[in-house]
């Protein structure tokens, strides 16, 4: 198997658009020992309470992370799309204090926590890619909980259709302005923290004012400008300029 077919390869990619990573750093992560999983349409990953054992990076599919209420409610806190590292932090974090689930068929790649420590030790390069990462969500969190709690209906909606276009077209997976997303309007209320109807109606109204276009899940961005205007939408929070970089 080439370097470039192994699992840890769209990983770093990923790493690589922020800063080159040095040569054995690079040759140690595509090395890492790594298992696969595939999952089933809302299938958990980790639950709330878990001690897991590994982290895992998403191959294909989609997945969230999320907090059920003892009503069985559920706020859904990211998504995490194809190239992300999504429970990083687990590697420290010893008791889960909220769930991972997959919303379509998803293959995630684990990798155990004493090797992801061990890279850490001794690749200071990595450590702090896997660091940056952390912060990245960490700014992420920071959004959404601003777009719950202060913006309406609409432009929460667009700030969340806007950061997941931006997403996708950083991983290659955006074309003519348009991109797959495979979570259902239920999905997206659980996001947004507002029901199933009133997310219709506001889709509605987008694609009415001629900002969006959707056909069954692709989403298309008919107007930036005005879905910008609408969301609020600054994509500094996601850090694209990369971490501050360091030699070793």
């Amino acid at each position: 198997m080439s370097t470039s077919e192994t699992p840890m390869a769209k990983y770093l990619a990923k790493i690589e658009k922020r800063g080159p990573l040095p040569a054995a750093a690079r040759k140690a992560l595509l090395a890492v020992p790594t298992i696969s999983r595939s999952l089933r349409p809302y299938q958990d990953l980790v639950r709330e309470g878990d001690r897991p054992e590994r982290c895992c990076f998403v191959e294909t599919g989609l997945v969230s992370r999320y907090k059920a209420l003892r009503n069985g409610a559920r706020q859904i806190l990211s998504f995490h799309i194809p190239g992300d590292m999504v429970d990083l932090q687990s590697a420290l974090v010893v008791v889960a204090d909220h769930g991972i689930r997959a919303h379509v068929a998803t293959t995630v790649v684990t990798i155990a926590h004493s090797d992801v420590l061990a890279l850490a030790a001794e690749y200071p390069s990595l450590a702090h890619a896997f660091w940056f990462d952390t912060l990245i969500d960490a700014a992420v969190f920071r959004e959404w909980t601003v777009n719950v709690g202060r913006r309406n209906s609409r432009e929460r909606t667009a700030h969340l259709l806007l950061e997941l276009a931006t997403r996708f077209e950083g991983a290659g997976m955006m074309v003519d302005n348009s991109f797959h997303l495979p979570v259902s309007q239920n999905d997206i209320s659980d996001a947004l923290g507002i029901t199933p109807v009133h997310l219709n109606r506001t889709l509605q109204w987008m694609r009415g004012q001629r900002y969006i276009r959707t056909h069954s899940r692709d989403v298309m961005i008919e107007n930036w400008p005005e879905m910008i205007a609408l969301g609020g939408f600054d994509p500094a929070y996601l850090h694209p300029e990369g971490p501050r970089q360091i030699s070793g």
